[in-house]
């Protein structure tokens, strides 16, 4: 998030220089990842406030820090355009509440489309984005200043002036406004009109729906989305947007009001008129009221912090506090969705004292027993052993992809299914490793004769007892003779004798999943202590077809464990 220094003087009245109070920020907010004469950039990797993303947001924690003002005040619902006067409806049907808990379009009309005032572009500019025109240019400035995304449709390339919030149609196709056709899913949730999708919603508008040079009359969209539905279709087409990125923090019902009434406002100064407007309202945001101890702040702080310093640093932070007996019961402001329990409020309290108040202390009690090492001691030596021997070393996903599902016919009723995957490419975990390394194989024979890689990683395998974890050894070779697996095994027995592992072969009969991967004559066991630990072979030709590869592939996978 980057910062504009002039537009933040605009929000608040600073009682301190523009240096100490990046420096403030840096020290009791966020870390401040640039700073130049115009902006500093917010570093929000790892971070969940999600108020941070928008000026407003950023203008009150900076004035809570520095003890300065904030210039603007919360304005009131009566106060809002469509508030004060009868307007009719826009055409609008959410069908998947769940995902759309809160939809408002605002038509605006009599505008004309044209270059931004300079005050504008360099807002913009400053805030690490490019001017489009006036019209477009409105929606990225609120969003920047209230942190609430907005879309404008050219309300003539709309079918019937109808907006239709639908999950997408399997195979559905898309242009977005980068001129790229998507292939949608049903996961996949758009912006349509009676006849087409006119938008990714959440993500990118559509192609057949932006503002042109002939614009004069617009749909403005305002929404709250189901933040796991925009980062899974995000995160499917690679679209990280600035708007996706606020959708998947959440928003609020409050700061999308006000978002509307801010870009009706300048619609209105561009010579806009607005002439409908539409909310669909399901949400149902409630304050959050948390009880604070005393004791238990100090104790978790290990600094005595007066009552008095812990209720004005929250009210600072426009918290509202009550007082009760060596308690409060504290109520965050709605842009602080990050706060709720105890412990947030009392994070809050510390970094408003500062941590680097708290004096440092030797750590007591007892020390923990010594974790066992062994294992990772022995990987470590293993992973360089093969390193030594001419193979490299990858990491790939602990998922099977779609592809390795359909090519390796794994049955899906036997592997673990993630909850709430981001994408059809993370839905079911890995019970082998050597099917991922085939793909990556299968992908590096494109530019070499010759590929031996292997993976050390964990396999997720269902129990009756519950999911169990398990590391893995897997190696996979190509190389230009007509037996890889001989140099596979050769390879093997170097590093059994080097690790000093007592590892011994046998041959036997596949049981049914072992004849859909394996080649049915070159193929034997691996055994300690005469117990089952793992398989070498060559991977069955069927299989090494649909990867393309005309070439013989060697596989090995042993279990580390049990070494």
């Amino acid at each position: 998030m980057k910062v504009s220094i002039g537009w933040l003087r605009e929000l608040v009245k600073l009682n301190t220089s523009i240096e100490k109070t990046i420096s403030s920020v840096d020290l009791k907010t966020i870390g401040v990842k640039e700073v130049t004469e115009n902006f500093f950039e917010l570093d929000m990797k790892g971070y969940n406030r999600a108020d941070l993303l928008s000026l407003r947001g950023v203008a009150y924690e900076v004035a809570a820090i520095t003890d300065s003002e904030v210039t603007f005040k919360e304005p009131q619902d009566s106060e809002f355009s469509w508030v004060k006067q009868k307007l009719p409806e826009t055409p609008v049907k959410v069908e998947t509440e769940e995902n759309c808990p809160l939809y408002c379009i605002a038509k605006i009309e009599g505008l004309k489309v044209g270059h931004s005032s300079p005050n504008w572009v360099k807002k913009l500019a400053d805030s690490g984005m490019r001017s489009v025109n006036n019209v477009a240019d409105v929606t990225n400035l609120v969003m920047l200043e209230y942190g609430q995304p907005t879309h404008a449709f050219d309300a003539e390339r709309v079918k019937d002036q109808t907006l239709i919030v639908r999950m997408a149609d399997t195979g559905e196709e898309l242009i977005t406004l980068d001129n790229k056709k998507r292939i949608l899913e049903p996961t996949d949730m758009v912006i349509a009109d009676p006849q087409k999708s006119v938008g990714l919603a959440g993500v990118m508008g559509g192609k057949d729906s932006e503002i042109s040079d002939n614009t004069t009359t617009i749909l403005l969209e305002a929404a709250i989305f189901n933040p796991t539905t925009i980062r899974r279709t995000a995160g499917r087409f690679n679209l990280p947007s600035e708007a996706s990125k606020r959708f998947q923090h959440g928003l609020t019902k409050v700061r999308l009001l006000q978002a509307v009434e801010a870009a009706i406002k300048m619609y209105k100064n561009l010579g806009g008129k607005l002439t409908a407007i539409t909310i669909i309202d399901h949400s149902q945001e409630q304050a959050k009221e948390i009880e604070v101890s005393h004791q238990k702040l100090n104790s978790l702080i290990g600094v005595d912090i007066k009552p008095d310093f812990v209720q004005s640093s929250l009210e600072k932070l426009h918290f509202q506090v009550e007082k009760v007996g060596e308690s409060w019961k504290v109520t965050p402001p709605y842009w602080r969705q990050d706060v709720e329990i105890e412990a947030d409020v009392i994070e809050e309290a510390a970094r408003m004292y500062g941590y680097e108040n708290i004096p440092p202390k030797k750590l007591t009690g007892e020390l923990p027993q010594k974790i066992d090492q062994g294992l990772f001691e022995f990987i470590s030596k293993l992973k360089q052993t093969l390193v030594d021997t001419g193979l490299d070393e990858i990491q790939t996903y602990s998922f099977f992809s779609t592809q390795v599902l359909k090519n390796f016919e794994v049955p899906k009723e036997r592997l673990l299914k993630v909850a709430n995957p981001m994408s059809a490419e993370t839905e079911y975990l890995r019970v082998r490793i050597a099917p991922n390394l085939v793909e990556k194989v299968a992908e590096n024979l494109k530019a070499f004769k010759e590929v031996g890689v292997f993976e050390v990683g964990k396999v997720y395998l269902p129990m009756e007892s519950g999911p169990s974890e398990k590391y893995v050894l897997s190696i996979t070779l190509v190389d230009e003779t007509t037996n890889p697996l001989r140099k596979l095994f050769s390879i093997w027995q170097k590093v059994s004798a080097d690790l000093g592992l007592k590892v011994t072969v046998e041959e036997g009969e596949q049981d049914a999943r072992e004849k859909v991967v394996f080649h049915p004559t070159r193929f034997i066991k691996l055994m300690v202590n005469g117990q089952d630990v793992g398989r070498l072979g060559e991977i069955h030709p069927r299989i090494i077809n649909r990867f393309g590869v005309e070439k013989r592939v060697a596989m090995l996978e042993i279990a580390l464990e049990q070494l």
